[in-house]
């Protein structure tokens, strides 16, 4: 329901209220009769409050305090309370909102903040720093420590105002690790204010501890598991479990630190230019730890990457590494085993790694996917292509035994075609002992 308020003349104003007092007993007794309290009445009196409400007003007309026609004389304005709410607000945001984009505006570009092949985090940060002040957040101190930032903070955490400290490296040095993580970060990173990696592989999750650990960061490690799903043999601090139908689970190592996470959606939005000072190969393969996949079935390497922009700056670097050859509406597309041979090396995600060494020359272990089709080949040897996507409940085979065939795992007879193993299959069947 809308609110009818008066703005009075401010002489009428006081007037009025000295009179409702000095006759009513003053401002206590008086509170009681309006059904205000008494601060309000000396509130209006003293023209703290410059409108008035119009039930206040009828109140003091049926107490014969004021007339109606000395209101009419003595009213400057009428207006519904909420109306004014809302434009005062409007003005607020908009105020805010002139505020904030002109402080972004003062945040460096990637090229002021980059020197000597490195990023200038220090600087900014400063910048960066009008933008924090202006939220909830509010820095304290920053003190300089060895090309260390250490930044002393206040916050609100559970209703209560707190102090926190946080860790930042003056500068980054764009190496080849940086460039990997930064890949990795772009596929799997974790929620919120904090910077580090999902994962369930070890040697990921071993490496994000010791990146963060370099730039002084404290590691958290959360598990957060389904209902369903046996518990992973890996230390954690903390477990979230989560009720629901698909089981599965994975670690999020991290550390809390907004200041850092900020900067990194900052490198995030400026990709296209940071690319330029990165590994490529190393970013590349971070990147394919993350969201990739080695596909059996068409022979090729996959980036899964739904956002528009992301899809057209990776496909302009991959082509350039010869690693792009198409987009199929969710994954990017890489048929050039020799030119991914070369990412290879930088890679840490070990069945990954696994996979895509097999596909490049079939060397290494056999992925289990493939392996199952050879331990059916031996176990009936001369199935037909139908017979064995009969036995392994697949609709084709096709891709997979000319794979095998190519690197001489399976052999075949004349038309139609039967299939059997290799020595090659053979040996090493006998060193895994299948």
């Amino acid at each position: 329901m809308s609110t009818l308020m008066f703005k009075l003349k401010p002489p009428f104003q006081k007037k009025i209220f000295k009179k409702f007092s000095d006759s009513f007993g003053g401002s206590i007794k008086g509170a009681k009769i309006l059904g205000i309290p008494a601060s309000s009445i000396r509130g209006y009196k003293n023209l703290y409050f410059d409108s008035v409400p119009s039930v206040l007003i009828m109140k003091l007309i049926n107490l014969k305090v004021i007339s109606e026609g000395e209101v009419k004389l003595n009213t400057l304005l009428g207006f519904l309370k909420e109306e004014l709410v809302s434009r005062l607000l409007k003005h607020g945001r908009d105020f805010r909102h002139k505020q904030l984009k002109g402080w972004a505006g003062q945040i460096p570009s990637l090229s002021e903040i980059m020197a000597d092949h490195s990023l200038n985090l220090k600087s900014w940060f400063l910048s960066h720093k009008k933008l924090i002040d202006f939220g909830v957040l509010k820095i304290i101190s920053i003190k300089e420590d060895n090309n260390f930032l250490i930044v002393n903070y206040s916050a609100h955490s559970n209703g209560k105002k707190k102090l926190f400290t946080n860790n930042l490296p003056s500068s980054i040095v764009l190496d080849e690790g940086f460039s990997y993580f930064f890949g990795l970060w772009c596929g799997d990173h974790s929620g919120g204010g904090r910077v580090g990696i999902c994962n369930q592989d070890r040697e990921i999750l071993r490496f994000t501890e010791d990146f963060l650990l370099k730039y002084r960061q404290r590691i958290e490690k959360i598990l957060y598991i389904t209902k369903s799903v046996k518990e992973p043999v890996l230390s954690y601090d903390k477990k979230f479990v989560i009720d629901k139908e698909i089981g599965g689970w994975v670690i999020s190592a991290h550390s809390i630190n907004g200041f850092l996470s900020s900067f990194f959606h900052y490198l995030l939005k400026n990709l296209e230019s940071l690319l330029k000072h990165l590994n490529k190969k190393a970013f590349f393969a971070g990147l394919f730890d993350a969201e990739g996949n080695v596909s059996f079935y068409n022979r090729s390497f996959r980036w899964a990457c739904k956002d528009k922009e992301l899809v057209r700056i990776y496909s302009g670097y991959l082509k350039k590494l010869k690693l792009f050859d198409g987009y199929d509406g969710g994954n990017l597309l890489a048929y050039n085993r020799e030119a991914f041979e070369s990412i290879i090396p930088f890679m840490k995600h070990s069945l990954k790694r696994l996979h895509a060494r097999f596909l490049v020359d079939g060397s290494g272990e056999i992925p289990n996917s493939l392996l199952e089709l050879i331990v059916t080949v031996d176990n009936f040897p001369g199935i037909s292509q139908k017979g064995l996507a009969k036995a392994l409940k697949k609709s084709k085979v096709y891709s997979e035994l000319k794979l095998l065939r190519n690197f001489g795992f399976v052999k075949i007879s004349n038309y139609p075609y039967k299939y059997w193993i290799t020595n090659k299959s053979r040996n090493y069947l006998r060193r895994k002992k299948l």
